[in-house]
């Protein structure tokens, strides 16, 4: 059964897959290292509240980044 903490990091995937990035980039421009957001995925450490926030963060900037760059693209 997958824990809360796994959800939402199964949702901060998908959300950063359906834009074109992986998880590792989302953890990069997180500042974590991917290989604890690895940890975090599937259940072998819990994460702080707040680390969650900041991956959900990045993975929200790296979106609206892709999707302002489209945007531009399709200006010009």
């Amino acid at each position: 059964m997958e824990s809360t903490t796994q959800q939402a990091i199964r949702a901060i995937r998908e959300k950063a897959e359906r834009s074109g990035f992986t998880l590792s980039d989302v953890a990069y421009a997180a500042g974590i290292d991917k290989a604890q957001v690895s940890r975090w995925s599937t259940g072998k450490v819990v994460p702080l509240y707040s680390a969650v926030i900041n991956l959900q963060a990045a993975c929200d900037a790296l979106v609206e980044a892709r999707l302002a760059q489209l945007q531009k693209e399709s200006q010009q």
